[in-house]
C-alpha cells in the first residue's frame, strides 16, 4: 500500500465487536517488549492448494481473507484492477477462529497482521515484507487488541474494560507504543467499553466511542502525552461509524425516528466533532479529510458511495453501486476509491462516476 494517505482515517470496531455490539473480552498480559523472529513464509507456493501471485509492488493496499479454508494475504492493486494471493498466514492449533484476525497499514509504510489465539494468550503478529515476499513474526504481548496508527506512535485498543476510575465506573486501558521499537510508552484510561475506533495515520491522536445508541460517548486521547478529551454525541443520532481527521471526531449515524426514500446524507459540525446523519439507508464505512467526507450507504439492493463537504455539508458526489449489500471498508488510492465488499472490490472514480469491480480470491476477513 500506501498505507491510507494522509489526513485520511483508519477506522474500524474493536475486534470481537459486531454492529450495535460490544467488543468480547480478552486478558491483560504482562506487557513485554516484541521482537523480531525470523520470516516464515515465500511467496512461491502456498500451503492448502492456495495459488500465489508475484503482484507485490503493484498492491496499493493489503487485505486479509478466507482464501480455501486458510488465512491470507491478499494484495490489492487498483490500477489493474485486480486482487491476488500473495502470503498464507500461519495455522496453529490455537488459532481463535471465532474471532477475524487483522491487518492494518502503519504511517511509515509498513502491514502489520495480528491473530488472535484461544486461552487469553498474546495474538500472533507479523509484518508484511514486500521486499522478500515474506511474512516477518513479532512476538506478540497483549489479546484482542484493534490496532490503530498514528503519525509518530500508535495505539492498542483492548475490548472490554480492564479498570475502574475512583468511583467505580468502568475503565479501559489504551496502550501508546512506538512502532519503531514496540516498546509501550504508556498506557491511558478512557470511559467504559469501546465499540468503534478510528485512528489518522497523519496525527498522533485517536477517536474512541463507547455505549450505544443515545447513550454513546466520544473520547479523543492525544498519543503524544496521553491527554484525555470527552466530546458530547449529538442529541438524536444512532452512531454506527467513527472516523478522527487530525483528532477531529466524526461521527456517523442514523437519525433515532429513521426515515423512508433514497437515501441522504446531512452533516452538522462543531469545533467538538461532526456528525454525519444519514437517512433512508445504513451507513456501512466512512473515511475522513479535514475537507471532505466519504460515506458507503447500503439502501435498496446496493451501496451509494457518497462524498460531502466536511464545512458546508453540501453533497459533493455520488457514486451507485448496484449489487453491493454491504461495504465492509474503503481505501483511498491515487487510481480512485477502493470499495471492499465480501467477495470482491469496487474501484471507484467519484469525480467521473466510473466503477470497476473485480473479484477477491476469497471471503473479505479484514481491510
Amino acid at each position: 500500500m500506501n498505507p491510507p494517505t494522509p489526513h485520511e482515517t483508519t477506522h474500524a470496531r474493536v475486534p470481537g465487536a459486531g454492529r450495535g455490539q460490544h467488543a468480547r473480552g480478552r486478558t491483560l498480559l504482562p506487557l513485554v517488549a516484541l521482537a523480531t523472529t525470523a520470516a516464515l513464509l515465500t511467496a512461491c507456493s502456498g500451503p492448502g492448494g492456495v495459488d500465489l501471485g508475484t503482484d507485490w509492488k503493484g498492491a496499493s493496499a493489503f487485505v486479509l481473507a478466507d482464501v480455501d479454508g486458510l488465512v491470507t494475504v491478499v494484495g490489492v492493486d487498483a490500477d489493474r484492477a485486480r486482487a491476488e494471493s500473495l502470503a498464507v498466514v500461519p495455522q496453529q492449533a490455537d488459532d481463535d477462529r471465532a474471532v477475524s484476525p487483522q491487518i492494518v497499514g502503519l504511517a511509515d509504510g509498513r502491514w502489520l497482521v495480528t491473530v488472535p489465539r484461544k486461552g487469553g494468550k498474546p495474538d500472533r503478529r507479523y509484518l508484511v515484507d514486500r521486499a522478500d515476499h515474506t511474512l516477518d513474526g513479532l512476538r506478540g504481548d497483549e489479546r484482542l487488541r484493534r490496532v490503530l496508527p498514528g503519525r509518530t506512535l500508535l495505539a492498542e485498543v483492548a475490548g472490554l474494560p480492564d479498570a475502574r476510575s475512583a468511583s467505580g465506573a468502568a475503565q479501559s486501558t489504551v496502550l501508546v507504543r512506538d512502532p519503531a521499537d514496540w516498546s509501550t510508552r504508556r498506557e491511558v484510561r478512557v470511559p467504559g467499553t469501546v465499540g468503534l475506533a478510528a485512528s489518522d495515520p497523519a496525527s498522533d491522536t485517536v477517536c474512541l466511542s463507547s455505549g450505544s445508541g443515545a447513550g454513546t460517548g466520544i473520547t479523543v486521547v492525544r498519543l503524544t502525552d496521553g491527554r484525555v478529551t470527552v466530546v458530547p454525541v449529538p442529541a438524536g443520532l444512532d452512531v454506527t461509524e467513527l472516523a478522527c481527521p487530525s483528532g477531529h471526531p466524526v461521527v456517523v449515524g442514523s437519525p433515532a425516528a429513521g426515515a423512508s426514500g433514497g437515501a441522504r446524507v446531512s452533516v452538522t459540525r462543531s469545533a467538538a466533532a461532526t456528525a454525519v446523519s444519514v437517512a433512508g439507508g445504513r451507513a456501512d464505512a466512512v473515511a475522513a479529510t479535514g475537507t471532505s467526507i466519504v460515506v458507503a450507504v447500503a439502501a435498496g439492493t446496493g451501496t451509494d458511495l457518497v462524498e460531502v463537504d466536511a464545512g458546508t455539508g453540501g453533497e459533493v458526489h455520488r457514486v451507485r453501486l448496484g449489487g453491493l449489500a454491504e461495504a465492509r471498508g474503503l481505501t483511498r488510492t491515487p487510481a480512485g476509491w477502493l470499495v471492499h465488499g465480501e467477495d470482491s472490490v469496487t474501484r471507484v472514480n467519484l469525480g467521473t462516476g466510473a466503477t470497476e469491480r473485480f473479484d477477491l480470491p476469497g471471503t473479505l476477513l479484514d481491510a
